[in-house]
């Protein structure tokens, strides 16, 4: 408790905040790799002409606070359109991480470190049609949430989470020489993955 009854509340609660933030620290997630798989898929005009593709990439965590934390995230997904046409995407992403207070919540809650994604990026698209590669840059956001399990030792992560992602494609400009509506769409993601906590 406090010892001093006219010492100053706030310099108390902020010393109460960093301890909390050193004991989080001390038990690990400050800074974090991880690997991720899953499934990738376009919206709109897009997803009615290609299937699903495999997702394969990796990620980094810096934690500012035990509530704050960057993210740096990077895959690879090829496509197959009903044309015959091979579409990779490789989203090169950076943004945040928001986890809410849980220390009061349900222990199930709790055991999953739930948390909120949002931020933006590159997402380079390219097209094989009939072995001429054509590349374009296009710039998109993103916003989507997670869970988190501990399963070994606050070392090893198992992770969750969804994301959509709002992506401008050149495709989707009038000015564009094929079909705006087929070239049209954003994308969804289903990641899972194995996150190590140094």
């Amino acid at each position: 408790g406090i010892t001093d009854p006219f010492g100053d509340p706030t310099a108390y609660e902020f010393s109460e905040d960093e301890k909390n933030d050193k004991e989080f620290f001390h038990l690990g997630r400050f800074f974090m790799l991880g690997l991720d798989f899953g499934m990738g898929s376009f919206t709109g005009g897009l997803g009615e002409n290609s299937d699903s593709a495999f997702y394969a990439g990796a990620h980094l965590i810096y934690f500012f606070d035990k509530s704050l934390a960057f993210e740096g995230r990077g895959a690879y997904l090829k496509h197959t359109l009903l044309d015959g046409t091979q579409t990779s995407i490789i989203p090169l992403n950076f943004g945040f991480r928001f986890y809410p207070d849980i220390k009061n919540a349900p222990r199930p809650i709790a055991l999953a470190n739930p948390y909120l994604a949002l931020g933006g990026g590159l997402y380079i698209k390219t097209d094989d049609v009939d072995l001429e590669i054509e590349s374009t840059n296009n710039m998109g956001a993103y916003f989507g949430g997670g869970l988190q399990f501990l399963i070994y030792r606050r070392h090893i992560y198992l992770g969750a989470d969804l994301r959509y992602h709002l992506v401008y494609f050149d495709h989707e400009s009038a000015n564009s020489s094929s079909d705006p509506d087929a070239g049209s769409g954003n994308y969804f993601s289903t990641v899972f993955s194995i996150t190590y906590n140094f």
